[in-house]
């Protein structure tokens, strides 16, 4: 049976580099839009060796744990991917005569970077470079939590475990989880994530709310969870506005004017809840690594990414997302 399948002549690989996908679009403008070059000022801090091969550049390193949180890549992902895709390539600066990072080298600069906490220097940065591209902070702020499993692991013969003893349990809707919380405040204008702090699970809520405050709020907004008749007073009058959702209890039910005014409140409130979506769903977002600081540098960095990612949504039209030609 003769196949339909022709070979590709010259002519046909050269049109295919022509073109370029929603991926390389997005790519390209983040070369073109943020400028990434200020992770070089780490390099002697971060390559402390002088033994061995060149180490690559911290610049093309980090670049490549960004693509690992935009599409949720593991190391031999990563590494398969950027062999496999010239827009991973363009993105890194990557040439025909250029090495690519194997997925240990990736394993050992992420170490390097959780050891030195290098992710909240990166986030800050980020933040810093999206502030002197226009990006307005409003003083609201929507606070929220998210639960993020790791593995409960086994037992061995010996009696020892397998379970990450960082992680612990908690309950939500009747339901067991084990792992750790991420814990946001987000921009409740532009939906940027401002802060970030990383707990274990069982840590309510409301626990570490102060640590994703600053003190530059005019008006907060959160679940049930947060609420606190202290706190309220504290606020009011500091002048911030507390917009916290309340809840029934037992013989006392909510008000038609409540309930009214829990609406109103969640229509704002639930813009936290957009970048947990973003992150969780389109992000492939999941907790890789065993231990609190790699879960709160994992946390950290995805947030990072997410606000990059958000921040060229929102400079470009989505329409214009759609596969374009490069002229």
């Amino acid at each position: 049976m003769q196949s339909n399948t022709a070979p590709l002549s010259f002519a046909d690989l050269s049109l295919r580099k022509l073109k370029i996908t929603r991926t390389g679009t997005f790519l390209e403008r983040v070369s073109l839009t943020i400028d990434l070059s200020f992770t070089k000022q780490w390099h002697a801090e971060i390559h402390t060796s002088e033994r061995g091969r060149r180490p690559f550049d911290v610049d093309v390193m980090f670049r490549i744990l960004l693509l690992q949180q935009w599409f949720g890549f593991s190391d031999p992902q990563a590494e398969e991917q950027i062999y496999d895709r010239q827009s991973f390539q363009d993105f890194l600066g990557i040439t025909a005569d250029t090495n690519i990072p194997d997925e240990t080298t990736i394993c050992r600069f992420r170490k390097v970077l959780v050891e030195k906490e290098y992710d909240k220097a990166f986030f800050s940065e980020v933040e810093k470079q999206l502030g002197e591209q226009g990006v307005v902070v409003t003083s609201g702020k929507s606070v929220d939590a998210t639960i993020s499993e790791v593995p409960k692991g086994r037992k061995r013969d010996d009696g020892t475990s397998t379970r990450d003893p960082e992680a612990s349990f908690t309950k939500k809707n009747n339901r067991s989880y084990h792992g750790y919380k991420g814990h946001m405040s987000t921009d409740t204008k532009g939906k940027f994530i401002r802060k970030v702090f990383t707990s274990t699970a069982k840590d309510h809520d409301s626990i570490h709310e102060d640590k994703v405050l600053d003190g530059k709020e005019k008006t907060i907004f959160e679940d049930s969870a947060y609420i606190n008749k202290e706190k309220k007073k504290r606020f009011r009058k500091n002048g911030i506005f507390y917009g916290v959702v309340e809840r029934a209890t037992r013989g006392h039910p909510l008000s038609s004017s409540q309930k009214k005014r829990n609406r109103q409140l969640s229509s704002v409130r639930c813009r936290v809840e957009h970048p947990f979506a973003e992150i969780k769903c389109r992000m492939h977002f999941y907790l890789r690594y065993r231990g609190l600081r790699k879960a709160d540098w994992q946390f950290t960095m995805v947030s990072a990414a997410y606000n990059l990612k958000r921040f060229i949504g929102q400079l470009f039209p989505a329409q214009a997302q759609a596969v374009i030609w490069r002229v």
